[in-house]
């Protein structure tokens, strides 16, 4: 107070302690910019309307839908793995390297993982390895498999094998109380949704195929190299008929299709659902090297509102104003439930983490089809044109490149069986130049998958008890019931005696012949070489009972709000197709339950049923059609049920027209409801469709 002359400084101790301070200040200002810079955890929590966990066939889809049907909403896709667009993954101006059976390749050459059909991805690239306990039954060996670990997941790095699921499992699933809309004539209409089916014959299967899908589905463009007629005729002579399960849907022997461009390029749910429209959004924000620790959640515990997840040396979060969508596959996503406190209330407690909603059937019923293979020469001479220096060479891959044909554009039209009346599960792939390391000199050979998909055995996955965020603990159970191994060993056999029948084989490479002919020597080789397919599922199950099942029939986990899940974890059961197609329509399936949940009723009158009809006698005529039109400027999800207890669920966009499909019965009306409210009612009147 220099007014009273008490105790006064002197004007240039003012100033010395005035920039004292200043210089403290900007000391203290410069320590928090360098604690800023250095903190492995953010204070800042961006927020989206939806984010979705793992960018695999599921977490793609649904991604994109979901920019698509809520056009103002910001929507995070987070990725534990590369991005597709990685140039390890797109260059395309390398020779072919001579690695084609081996995992060790040139990192700038590896075109192949993702572009070319022919060609699988390194485990180091576009997996990530996981390895099972070691199993007794299996002469105490651990299960090793791959999962996706890049934009696309598996749709990224699989044999691109396109299959629906036989009927009889739809049905299977259906008889659930509360899945009832999960049955076959339910489901086709999702199926033609994803579909753009190249070699459909539209005059015939207009009904059953789609051709304006986001997902191409052709016919391999290699073509057999052994005599088809003779196997053909060799099947039906030992109980195995042919079908068409792309079409109809039921079981038996046919040819394997595949998502594959019509320039001979993989179709992933990256390229097909991510592509520049959607990654272009100023909407949709995708991060990859992004591991998702846990979920977040309200007070009260009742509710997902974000998630917490690593990235480089930093964990971060992100909030979700609408709904977190968990699609990290079998083994990740019961992983995040444990880890965030959602499952068996005993495990949660043993490794200190407070339980938030006691779901036992987390991480249960882990079900995987056991795998074996077995290798042939065939009949005919060696060919020279599939010599490995040939095959391998600048000119295949010029060929591939500039039109999308050739031996890199797909396999070898690879058949199968599943189901049918033989209930066996089969694939047959003609495989080219054999590997050089084998020892073998010779070109054309065949390999034979056998696996079986009604096993007993279930595993589990828990969480590791040193890092409950790292790898968790995976017990496989291949072959824990003896009697799973039954179904392998008659198919082998079987198969095997097919193949010499019809003259296509000449002799065994792997087993060798001796092991054939000991019938307790090849049920020994069986458990000791016996794989998994990849295929598993069932950790995070549909169902009506939180006692048994993680999720309802609308994906939402039991007792927890704003949370569903979306991938192969919650199939029940294991399909006895390869399971991408399914994954991608119920995906769509998915994406309509969540526009319904947010949807206002139209007005009166602008949704209507319109007709009743029956496919023209050029179709498989086994169920009726109805069309629903929406003169109203929205799109809706609406439901159906008929009198002959079948219901399902579609969606009618603004000012279009959709179809659904009962099953035939001229006695039968069907209801249509949106929001739960009655639109209107029709009978059957089985006319002929006038189109």
């Amino acid at each position: 107070d220099r007014s009273t002359g008490n105790n006064l400084l002197n004007s240039e101790q003012c100033d010395f302690i005035m920039n004292a301070k200043t210089a403290a200040v900007l000391i203290v200002l410069f320590l928090s910019v360098v604690q800023c810079l250095t903190e492995t955890t953010t204070t800042i929590t961006p927020s989206y309307h939806w984010i979705v966990v793992g960018a695999g066939c599921s977490g793609a889809t649904v991604a994109r839908k979901l920019l698509d049907y809520f056009p103002n909403d910001k929507v995070l896709l987070l990725e534990r793995g590369i991005d597709n667009l990685d140039p390890v993954f797109t260059d395309e101006t390398c020779s072919p390297e001579p690695h084609i059976f081996n995992t060790t390749r040139p990192v700038n050459c590896t075109y192949p993982a993702i572009i070319a059909p022919r060609r699988s991805v390194s485990p180091a690239l576009g997996s990530h390895i996981y390895t099972s306990i070691p199993q007794p039954q299996l002469r105490n060996r651990s299960i090793s498999f791959g999962a996706g670990n890049v934009t696309g997941g598996g749709t990224s790095i699989n044999g691109m094998v396109a299959f629906r699921a036989l009927r009889e499992e739809f049905e299977e699933i259906s008889s659930t109380p509360g899945l009832e809309e999960y049955n076959y004539h339910a489901f086709l209409p999702y199926y033609k949704k994803m579909e753009n089916n190249q070699n459909s014959n539209p005059k015939v299967f207009w009904d059953r195929n789609g051709n304006s899908g986001r997902v191409p589905v052709t016919n391999h463009k290699v073509g057999s190299i052994f005599n088809e007629k003779a196997f053909l005729k060799a099947s039906i002579a030992n109980g195995i008929h042919p079908t068409d399960i792309n079409t109809i849907q039921i079981g038996g022997l046919t040819k394997a299709q595949a998502t594959i461009t019509e320039n001979g390029r993989r179709a992933s749910s990256a390229i097909n659902y991510l592509d520049s429209t959607a990654r272009n959004n100023y909407r949709f924000t995708l991060k990859n090297i992004s591991k998702v620790r846990r979920i977040l959640f309200n007070s009260a515990g009742t509710a997902a509102t974000g998630v917490e997840y690593r990235t480089g040396n930093q964990i971060l979060s992100a909030l979700a104003t609408r709904e977190v969508i968990i699609s990290a596959g079998t083994v990740e996503s019961p992983r995040i439930l444990k880890s965030s406190g959602i499952g068996p209330s005993a495990e949660l407690q043993s490794l200190g983490i407070p339980v938030i909603k006691n779901l036992p059937a987390v991480g249960t019923n882990y079900f995987e089809k056991p795998l074996t293979l077995a290798n042939f020469r065939l009949t005919i001479p060696d060919n020279p044109k599939m010599n490995t220096s040939i095959v391998l060479s600048n000119s295949t891959f010029r060929q591939w490149k500039m039109y999308g044909t050739g031996y890199l554009a797909g396999w070898n039209n690879p058949w199968a069986v599943h189901g049918g009346s033989s209930d066996l599960d089969a694939e047959f792939h003609e495989q080219g130049p054999f590997p050089d390391t084998t020892g073998y000199n010779f070109t054309n050979w065949m390999r034979l998958i056998c696996w079986n998909a009604h096993t007993k055995s279930r595993g589990s996955i828990k969480l590791n008890t040193t890092d409950i965020y790292g790898n968790p603990i995976i017990d496989v159970a291949l072959l824990r019931d003896p009697s799973d191994a039954d179904k392998l060993i008659e198919c082998n056999y079987k198969f095997r005696k097919i193949l010499t029948e019809a003259g296509i084989i000449s002799g065994d490479i792997l087993p060798p012949t001796p092991v054939w002919e000991n019938t307790t020597a090849f049920r020994e080789y069986v458990f000791s070489v016996v794989s998994a397919t990849q295929h598993n599922c069932g950790t995070c199950k549909l169902g009506s009972n939180s006692s048994v099942a993680v999720i309802d029939g609308r994906h939402k986990v039991f007792g927890i709000k704003k949370l569903r899940i979306m991938d192969y974890s919650i199939f029940p059961y294991v399909l006895r197709v390869n399971p991408a197609i399914t994954l991608y329509a119920l995906s769509e399936k998915l994406a309509d339950y969540i526009r319904e949940d947010y949807q206002t009723s139209p007005p009166l009158g602008r949704v209507t049923l319109q007709f009743q009809c029956t496919p023209p006698v050029t179709a498989i005529n086994d169920y009726s059609i109805w069309s629903v039109k929406n003169t109203y400027s929205k799109p809706y999800v609406y439901h159906w049920s008929s009198t002959t207890g079948v219901k399902g669920s579609f969606s009618v966009e603004a000012y279009s027209q959709s179809y659904f499909y009962t099953p035939v019965d001229s006695t039968q009306a069907v209801t249509l409801k949106i929001n739960g409210v009655t639109i209107s009612t029709k009978y059957a009147t089985n006319a002929t469709c006038p189109f």
